[in-house]
């Protein structure tokens, strides 16, 4: 079976840099396709299906940018990847406003350009197949929607007969007439959590709703028994006797039942997948975010480096002028200050390598804890507004762990406390560590806006936060943001060392998350 290479599109009027990238990417087992204007660009979209576009912004016969934002309306959906020269802060601002893959500024490092492609290419091709996807999904809805007025269809020709089949079903089927259930199977009753039929005979369907998505449910029926629709679907959260919360979908057909207008429905719960779909999601924005993180860990690292050597020649000669006896205070701050600095950049460069690796090491988790606090320092209202309390165990045992994922699972948790706090008048973070005969225990504490226990039962559910949406264009500045990734992640990576993690919130007053990870001695 033949492989086909992913194609390149590249769009530079430097013949050196064409045949220079084109090498480069030859070795990694693409074909390159380059010219140095737009009219020829379009020309080769015309004849080729490209997985990735680079471009620079300045080209002969048209703005980079401007091709892109062209393609884009063409809904061509190829990544692509800006090269440029040019250090223009609002030529990059445009860039990530259109929507680009990266922004890549000259002279560009080989083995940053290769994984930039990589991570575009990875892209493009899960794109075209959640398309693909898509499609087939939408001729199975329409293939079921069919069936399912089908059945209905048939149900009520043939009631009597088919009642002990709709009785065994694996599917809910019931009847409404004036919004309450006037007929319910089996199925029907083990999805909506009841004991009998007979306690929902008194019930409206819209009970198990909630706001609008129960303005929403009661619209579609109202519609259905008017004659405006043939039949309805929807999805929608369901609030269960037993205080649980379930995904369910429904369709609905009129019909008359005991000659009267009437509701025939089906429902199926879907909460195992949608739960699912979201862990795909989650799973996908990890993998993102890791192939982001390792660009950017290689970036750091380079420049740490760098500044190493401007380092030690400002402190040799400070020292060198002290040995002369020369009679300046300042000199030993300088020297202070450098070995503070040169501290500093082996802590970025060796945290930057461990974030990296995805084996399992003896971790030292109290010296990661001022790691992480020590980093977060950068951040003005946690270095200047928030006090730091740590109570940390001397004693406490080296953990086998990949370093990442502590680092990341602490890193969300300071984080969430400093949003936490930002309106608090009393902001303390307090962060303890202890152990016993079967559990290291970690503690982080906040005096900050807390949460009643509505909020409580779903922070670890993916996608869902409390706080304002980064990408809303009315989100003001300083405002906290979030994707409601942050502790479904935590629960997630911790559930692979069998942690469990204790939450205590009161509402004005703070919040304390403790974890319990088993290790053995």
């Amino acid at each position: 079976m033949i492989k086909i290479k992913p194609k390149i599109l590249l769009i530079d009027d430097d013949l050196d840099i064409q045949e220079t990238i084109r090498a480069l990417l030859k070795n990694e087992k693409y074909e390159v396709y380059a010219c140095s204007t737009v009219k020829e660009a379009r020309l080769l979209l015309q004849q080729h299906r490209f997985s990735c576009l680079l471009i620079d912004i300045y080209l002969p016969d048209m703005d980079g940018l401007e091709f892109i934002r062209s393609i884009q309306s063409q809904k061509l959906n190829i990544p692509a990847v800006v090269i440029t020269g040019s250090s223009d802060i609002q030529k990059a601002q445009k860039a990530i406003r259109l929507g680009v893959f990266d922004y890549l500024v000259k002279p560009i490092k080989n083995r940053q350009l290769v994984q930039v492609i990589n991570n575009a290419v990875t892209q493009y091709f899960l794109q075209q197949e959640r398309r693909d996807l898509e499609k087939q999904k939408l001729l199975y809805q329409k293939h079921l929607e069919e069936l399912v007025a089908q059945k209905v269809e048939e149900l009520r020709e043939s009631e009597i007969k088919y009642k002990n089949l709709v009785e065994q079903s694996l599917i809910g089927v019931f009847v409404l007439q004036d919004g309450r259930f006037q007929y319910l199977n089996r199925k029907t009753l083990e999805i909506f959590g009841g004991d009998s039929s007979e306690q929902f005979y008194s019930k409206n369907i819209s009970d198990f709703f909630e706001g609008e998505k129960r303005s929403e449910l009661e619209a579609k029926l109202s519609q259905c028994l008017s004659g405006e629709r043939p039949y309805a679907q929807l999805t929608l959260p369901a609030f269960l006797p037993d205080g649980s919360q379930s995904m369910l979908r429904l369709w609905f057909a009129p019909i008359q039942y005991q000659k009267r207008p009437a509701i025939e429905g089906i429902v199926i719960d879907v909460t195992d997948q949608v739960k699912a779909q979201q862990r795909e999601q989650q799973l996908e924005l990890q993998l993102m975010n890791a192939h982001k993180m390792a660009a950017i860990g290689n970036l750091v690292a380079g420049i740490a480096h760098n500044l190493n050597n401007p380092i030690a020649i400002i402190q040799a000669n400070a020292e060198l002028l002290k040995l002369k006896k020369v009679d300046y205070p300042e000199l030993d701050k300088i020297i202070e200050q450098t070995r503070r600095m040169t501290s500093l950049v082996a802590t970025i460069v060796m945290k930057g390598k461990r974030e990296q690796s995805f084996d399992r090491v003896e971790i030292n988790l109290n010296e990661l804890i001022r790691q992480e606090l020590e980093f977060f320092e950068a951040n003005l209202f946690f270095k200047h507004k928030i006090e730091k309390r740590l109570e940390l165990n001397k004693d406490l045992p080296t953990f086998k762990g990949r370093y990442s994922d502590f680092s990341q699972i602490f890193d969300n948790l300071i984080d969430n406390a400093i949003d936490a706090m930002i309106n608090s008048e009393r902001r303390v973070l307090h962060v303890k560590t202890d152990y016993d005969q079967e559990n290291i225990i970690f503690e982080f504490s906040d005096t900050g806006c807390g949460m009643d226990e509505e909020v409580k039962k779903r922070i670890f559910e993916p996608f869902f936060t409390t706080k304002a949406n980064p990408h809303d264009e009315s989100h003001a500045a300083g405002v906290p943001s979030g994707s409601g990734l942050g502790l479904s992640m935590v629960k997630s990576m911790l559930a692979e060392y069998g942690a469990c993690i204790d939450v205590q919130s009161q509402k004005g007053k703070g919040t304390t998350f403790r974890i319990y990870i088993p290790y053995k001695k």
